[in-house]
């Protein structure tokens, strides 16, 4: 039976291995957890990229062979805001999105709206968002939260919005989420982007005028929730846009 020295060190190897993780696994660590130390672990740190902070605790697991890793990775924020300034950005922000106009978002303190009416609560505590209320459709639940991650002060988001359960596919709600992002985007919005998601592995094609915006598309994607790994298959046009 390998050591848990031994554990943590294929995981190490996975991070340092991986491309979107690389230098920042010293930035990461893996603590055993003491009930169970061999099977439950818990990944925690601060990273700057939304593509290494989805990855690390999926490798952890992959690495371990064990679903009993809990994620505290953060993302660092690129501005640091108060609760208060984060929250009332999430929900501007969330109220300024077409696809959630029919969601009332209320305001802390509010109390929630009849049962019919869909609804969805904000609360920050120590930079990190908090979602909670209903809506009819998962896909909402997946673009609500997917806004929230790009807010710039945000550290990480906890998504606790809940939805009617219909014959929903889970990967076309990841690949709708995405798809708005990026056609909401001021940089993205005219370029001829596709989504295409299975088992929560997202692949983008299409053609975008240049490299920058070819990355910007790809950190877009990671931040709809569920995404596990994104190919990105786009190509570069060389016409300005």
């Amino acid at each position: 039976m390998s050591t848990d020295n031994e554990q943590i060190d294929a995981v190490y190897k996975a991070w340092q291995d991986d491309p979107d993780i690389g230098e920042l696994a010293d930035r990461l660590h893996l603590i055993p957890q003491k009930i169970h130390p061999a099977s439950h672990w818990r990944v925690v740190g601060e990273v700057p990229s939304i593509a290494a902070r989805r990855k690390a605790t999926l490798l952890a697991r992959d690495a371990l062979a064990t679903a009993e890793v809990e994620d505290d990775v953060l993302l660092e924020p690129a501005i640091r805001e108060s609760d208060e300034a984060l929250a009332a950005e999430v929900r501007r922000t969330l109220r300024t999105e077409p696809l959630l106009s029919q969601a009332r978002v209320i305001d802390s303190g509010d109390r929630p709206p009849a049962l019919e009416q869909p609804w969805i609560g904000v609360i920050v505590s120590t930079g990190v968002i908090h979602l909670g209320g209903w809506v009819p459709e998962q896909s909402l639940a997946v673009l609500a939260e997917g806004v929230a991650w790009e807010t710039n002060a945000c550290l990480d988001v906890r998504n606790l919005i809940s939805y009617q359960p219909l014959h929903e596919n889970p990967d076309e709600a990841v690949a709708e989420a995405a798809t708005t992002l990026m056609r909401e985007h001021p940089r993205l919005n005219d370029q001829p982007i596709h989504i295409d998601v299975k088992l929560g592995e997202a692949t983008l094609t299409g053609t975008v005028s240049d490299d920058e915006k070819r990355q910007l598309a790809e950190s877009l994607c990671w931040f709809a929730p569920h995404v596990r790994g994104v190919s990105n298959q786009l190509e570069i046009s060389g016409e300005l846009t």
